[in-house]
């Protein structure tokens, strides 16, 4: 790995772990539709030796025999730290379950156990693990949607934009179903890990699918992250709203720490009402 790749990474990781230790931003809390939810903690989504292959779940309990979507988080930490069991994703999956929605919160593993592109073939896995048990969870397989923050958000991006055909579904079975997600929200997203270093291969990143043929994205940027840099990310969606494809965007006075601790008052009802508009938790 070139020292651009390692400084970048380590960057990232820096960020997020020191975006963990700072004072949240309190935001408006969401009005839960069920004040009763069943938590059930690492769950196996595929067979394998890994122990990063699990992922905990939370739904709304005793809903009735109604179908719901799905959301699953993905955890950020620059792919080679970070966790499912960090507070704000934990909390977030609580808070959607409580919303109506069937949350997963996935692991997978980090660049140390496996490197590249491990952790995209793994939350593709996770998913298609949420289709196959789509019947036992009551979830609809037309409405799953993603979220994640700092290298999340690039997992979560790769959920909505990258196809069977790009060769990253992995060997983690459930191959008759689709790993991609029907929406997909990400906050500080990296779209490229650069421009002229080996990991920076197009079919690992975003900007690597420009199309109009996507679900709908909607990306969160500060404008001062040092870390995700704002002129790339722009670049990224002038480039897809070119292409003609469905994308959000907002821009906040913020670093790397948008929608994770920072500017929540905002990106929190803002994500709440993107999801809802398009994947409906009232159906």
């Amino acid at each position: 790995m070139k020292l651009s790749v390692v400084v970048f990474v380590a960057a990232l990781l820096f960020s997020c772990n020191n975006a963990s230790k700072e004072k949240s931003v309190p935001a408006e809390p969401a009005v839960p539709k069920y004040n009763t939810i069943s938590i059930t903690k690492n769950i196996p989504y595929r067979d394998g030796d890994s122990d990063s292959w699990k992922l905990d779940m939370a739904m709304p309990a005793n809903f009735g025999p109604e179908i719901r979507p799905a959301l699953v988080i993905v955890h950020g930490g620059g792919w080679a730290g970070g966790s499912k069991d960090v507070d704000v994703y934990q909390e977030m999956m609580i808070e959607y379950a409580e919303l109506g929605y069937v949350t997963i919160n996935v692991e997978y593993r980090l660049t140390g156990e496996a490197p590249f592109p491990a952790c995209i073939e793994d939350v593709k896995c996770a998913v298609r693990w949420l289709r196959a048990h789509a019947d036992e969870y009551g979830v609809d397989p037309d409405r799953i949607g993603s979220y994640g923050h700092s290298a999340g958000a690039h997992l979560s991006l790769m959920l909505a934009m990258v196809p069977e055909s790009a060769g990253l579904e992995g060997d983690g079975g459930w191959d008759e179903y689709s790993s991609l997600v029907n929406v997909a929200g990400a906050g500080s997203p990296p779209t490229e890990l650069g421009r002229d270093n080996p990991m920076a291969k197009t079919e690992w990143w975003p900007i690597g699918y420009i199309s109009a043929n996507h679900p709908p994205l909607f990306l969160i940027q500060g404008t001062n992250d040092p870390v995700v840099l704002p002129e790339r990310t722009r670049d990224f969606v002038e480039k897809m709203k070119a292409a003609g494809a469905n994308i959000d965007y907002i821009e906040l006075e913020s670093g790397h720490g948008v929608a994770y601790d920072d500017q929540l008052e905002v990106t929190k009802p803002a994500l709440e009402e993107f999801f809802a508009k398009h994947l409906n938790p009232e159906m």
